[in-house]
């Protein structure tokens, strides 16, 4: 076989994340450019293409260093850039030019492609957000001027004309595990991924105006519901509604309201 043409199929392979994984699909196709598959080692073709890839988000290691030792203790680096290469190819995307693009298009990825009956592909998606919700609010605090914390009026009697709203920037999260103990899981020398358990969590990643630390809170499901819909726009009462109840609240969801208020992060303005 004509050395120069198994070299260029070599390179296309390389270049051409989509082709390798036709042709690992169907090994004779090769045999239309004159060349024998089994002379290629497709597999450890796909292998170097994931490894190129992980390489071009090295950077990304700053922000997500706990979600980066999570693949490679689960082996999972090569698996996840060299299917994310070829996703990126057959959609006919390049990889983003920034680190923030980049992470952004990797959990794109990361959602539809991760199996989520397996115990580490869960671990990494919530581990990875978890390093995202950390590295946005860390830039907000940068970029953010300091504004004085809100007065909170959770000493007040509330009423259902009373409208919360969040003071500070939150990202809300639901999980199936606690990616706070999957971090003190992988500082261990001989990390045991399968030991991290799983369930149902609710996390209020919060910045407070008046501060750069990001606090994680853990919530309830009607704590965690009542600050996603706390938009500073709709009233206890309409709130209420929402949640089945009467226009009236009812005293179980204003403790719930006065809870979080007495944590800071919410906070009530009088209905205009």
């Amino acid at each position: 076989m004509n050395a120069r043409r198994a070299q260029a199929i070599v390179a296309a392979a390389l270049a051409r994340p989509e082709l390798l994984s036709s042709w690992q699909q169907e090994p004779e196709l090769l045999r239309d450019y004159g060349v024998d598959p089994r002379i290629f080692d497709l597999e450890t073709m796909w292998k170097f293409v994931g490894l190129m890839v992980k390489v071009r988000h090295n950077k990304l290691r700053v922000q997500l260093p706990m979600t980066f030792r999570l693949m490679t203790i689960g082996e999972l680096e090569i698996e996840v850039f060299a299917s994310y290469a070829t996703h990126q190819a057959i959609a006919g995307r390049s990889l983003s030019d920034t680190s923030e693009a980049r992470l952004t298009d990797l959990l794109s990825f990361l959602e539809h492609w991760l199996n989520f009956e397996r115990h580490e592909h869960t671990l990494l998606w919530d581990l990875i957000r978890h390093e995202e919700a950390l590295t946005r609010l860390s830039a907000a605090a940068r970029l953010a001027p300091k504004r004085m914390a809100a007065k909170s009026l959770q000493q007040v009697i509330l009423n259902p004309n009373h409208i919360p709203r969040i003071c500070g920037d939150v990202v809300l999260l639901t999980m199936r595990s606690d990616p706070r103990i999957a971090c003190a899981t992988l500082r261990d020398t001989s990390p045991q991924l399968s030991e991290v358990p799983l369930g149902t969590f609710h996390f209020c990643y919060w910045r407070p105006d008046d501060a750069d630390e990001i606090n994680i809170v853990e919530l309830d499901e009607v704590g965690f519901y009542t600050l996603s819909l706390s938009s500073g726009k709709r009233s206890i009462g309409d709130l209420s509604k929402m949640f089945g109840g009467g226009r009236r609240p009812a005293k179980q969801f204003l403790d719930v309201l006065r809870e979080l208020a007495a944590v800071g992060v919410l906070m009530f303005d009088t209905k205009p």
